[in-house]
């Protein structure tokens, strides 16, 4: 009895395994699982780029049954360097969104699968063109791509049209001829009273884009760094460039709080009409148009003035490297969501809806009468400045930092008291320290 007890306990036992198994088997095929991804933007918030997001994420929740999309989101500045901690750590998103900035470590610790081992194979040679561009090919080793830019950008001129009209003041080819304008435009605005400057600027050394500083440089030498990654920027180059910068505080053109007031700071101030023209990454326009205390249509972008006047200043190309990390268990998944992100359908939302520059071709003659309506004319001028004015940051090496050193250079002056020459020799060895040079 004892004996066939037991067997007919067991013989239960194993019909419920089977049928657990079973069921476990049924919810694995019916593709329950999930992606993570860290980006700066927020598919609950309502901004033009969150708000496209948010839709492109639906659209493949509902292409792909039972996959969701979880975003995780996080603080910009720190993202990246989270990431790679996160990737050693083994707890890394099966997504992220990398500051270009930092792309050459990211890759330098192989965090980032080839897309060549996921969506790319599949690809045909008329697909690669549609969105092949320089940005496409940043950060490429060993003919294999690691990323695709999202939210590409230029470091450009945001301006007050109506102040420039009502002035009679054309848009400057020059440094000079910008300096002199921002000059004119600095002062008390009669019909708010807010105390306005020409030129807003952010020198914190803890986040901000590149200064004027750095487009002077590139102007004079092409790069901020040697042929060994080094920096190069305590010479004749770096001390025009910084006694320029330097000055635009110093004859008031720029305020004082500039060196403690973040970029994101000056962004909501120039909304509010404290500046005439700011420094800023040309993204930004449709959210300053969306806030602005002023007619929004006065909202413009040019691009930046250089010393001879017959060709504009060499600008940072940013934007987010999206990749899949190279250790996620879900990478197949991960990179079919990168690909959904830069599909025809997505591309097109990136753009009306987030206000975004084309990642495609075919997405720029899809959307020809929409992006020539005069509202939408700094993507004109974007575009312009990707194709003739774009200067990519290297990703052969550590070049992490460059930007805040510069601007730290400027605190050295203006709040430390040491020399240009000495500001500059500071800021290269701490960069080259920082970096293992």
């Amino acid at each position: 009895m004892k004996k066939t007890l037991m067997i007919l306990l067991t013989a239960v036992m194993i019909s419920v395994n089977l049928f657990a198994g079973g069921s476990g088997e049924k919810k694995e095929d019916s593709g329950q699982k999930t992606i993570r991804m860290w980006t700066f933007l927020d598919p609950t918030k309502t901004d033009g780029r969150s708000v496209a997001l948010k839709q492109i994420i639906d659209n493949f929740e509902a292409a792909n049954p039972g996959v969701t999309v979880v975003v995780e989101p996080q603080n910009w500045s720190t993202m990246t360097a989270k990431f790679l901690a996160s990737a050693a750590s083994k707890t890394a998103p099966d997504v992220i969104w990398c500051l270009q900035d930092e792309m050459g470590g990211v890759l330098n610790a192989g965090a980032l699968e080839p897309f060549e081992n996921l969506f790319l194979k599949n690809w045909t040679a008329a697909e690669i063109e549609d969105i092949s561009d320089a940005q496409w090919e940043f950060a490429v080793r060993d003919g294999k791509h690691y990323q695709v830019t999202l939210s590409k950008n230029l470091i450009a001129l945001l301006y007050r049209e109506d102040l420039f009209k009502q002035n009679n003041i054309p848009l400057p080819r020059t440094w000079d001829e910008l300096f002199a304008a921002a000059q004119k435009l600095t002062g008390r605005d009669s019909a708010t009273g807010i105390m306005r400057y020409g030129l807003g600027q952010s020198f914190t050394t803890e986040s901000s884009d590149a200064q004027i500083i750095a487009n002077m440089i590139l102007e004079e030498q092409g790069s901020p760094f040697d042929r060994n990654g080094r920096a190069n920027w305590a010479n004749a180059a770096g001390r025009k460039a910084l006694e320029l910068t330097v000055n635009t505080i110093k004859s008031g053109i720029t305020p004082e709080t500039a060196l403690t007031t973040t970029v994101d700071d000056v962004f909501l101030e120039f909304g509010a009409g404290k500046y005439a023209m700011m420094l800023g990454g040309a993204v930004r326009v449709p959210n300053v148009k969306a806030t602005a205390s002023f007619d929004p249509n006065a909202v413009q972008l040019m691009l930046i003035p250089s010393f001879s006047g017959t060709k504009n200043s060499p600008s940072v190309l940013t934007g987010w490297s999206v990749g899949v990390w190279s250790g996620s268990p879900e990478k197949e998944l991960a990179g079919k969501f990168v690909e959904a992100m830069i599909s025809p359908e997505s591309d097109k939302l990136w753009v009306q809806v987030g206000g975004q520059a084309p990642v495609r071709k075919s997405t720029t003659r899809a959307l020809e009468s929409w992006l020539n309506d005069p509202s939408r004319a700094y993507l004109k001028v974007m575009s312009e400045g990707f194709s003739t004015a774009g200067w990519a940051q290297p990703t052969d090496t550590s070049v992490g930092g460059w930007k805040f050193d510069l601007n730290q250079a400027v605190q050295n002056v203006l709040v430390n008291g040491m020399s240009i020459d000495d500001a500059l020799k500071a800021t290269a060895n701490q960069f080259n320290s920082r970096n293992g040079k």
